[in-house]
């Protein structure tokens, strides 16, 4: 059986749906509100710093297989619901990093979180991934307690470990699921979805 690719089509979880990102989601993003966000906790690039630039580099990356970006879709009525990437993929040591999330504000912590979590967590062990990595922003205290939620270990802080868009230097805390706590959370996750989506019904 042939193993599945982490960009496949088809990747939908209850109200949500993730499509590779392509050059026809630059103005969808640009309009989003994403922007003011990005720069409090995306890196510095040597390309630079714009919108643009940024968004270039994502498309690059994932031309090359170092990313796999993907633009999140609320399918009940189509609204725009953030982005994701699959990033520092390793396929021979079978890990992976899950970053550059953002999601409206109105959009998180609720059904369209859950199931985009759901999503790809699913979507990487069914593409055999062993190692699940989260890089979040120490300041960032809401993506922090999201990571921790999911039950994954913190290994550590990064000291300095980036410069961030605005300039500021970024001590990063480093999280992981491994194994079969990747079970337990995507068992965990498929309950809080079947859950929230009762709770709409």
């Amino acid at each position: 059986m042939p193993v599945m690719k982490l960009d496949a089509p088809g990747l939908v979880v209850a109200n949500v749906r993730l499509d590779p990102v392509i050059e026809a989601h630059r103005e969808i993003l640009a309009a989003s509100g994403a922007i003011e966000a990005m720069w409090n906790w995306m890196p510095l690039m040597d390309t630079g710093t714009s919108f643009n630039a940024y968004f270039d580099q994502t498309l690059q990356d994932a031309r090359e297989g170092r990313m796999v970006p993907f633009a999140i879709t609320r399918t009940t009525d189509g609204a725009f619901a953030g982005v994701v990437s699959y990033m520092n993929i390793a396929r021979l040591h079978r890990r992976l990093r899950i970053g550059y999330r953002w999601q409206p504000p109105q959009m998180r912590g609720g059904l369209v979180s859950a199931a985009t979590s759901l999503a790809l967590m699913q979507r990487a062990k069914d593409c055999r991934f062993q190692r699940i990595e989260f890089l979040v922003n120490v300041a960032n205290k809401e993506a922090i307690a999201a990571v921790e939620r999911f039950g994954a270990a913190r290994e550590g802080t990064l000291r300095h470990y980036m410069r961030t868009a605005n300039g500021l230097w970024a001590d990063v805390a480093a999280f992981s699921l491994i194994g079969p706590e990747i079970d337990r959370t995507i068992a965990s996750l498929r309950q809080h979805v079947e859950a929230l989506e009762a709770a709409e019904a």
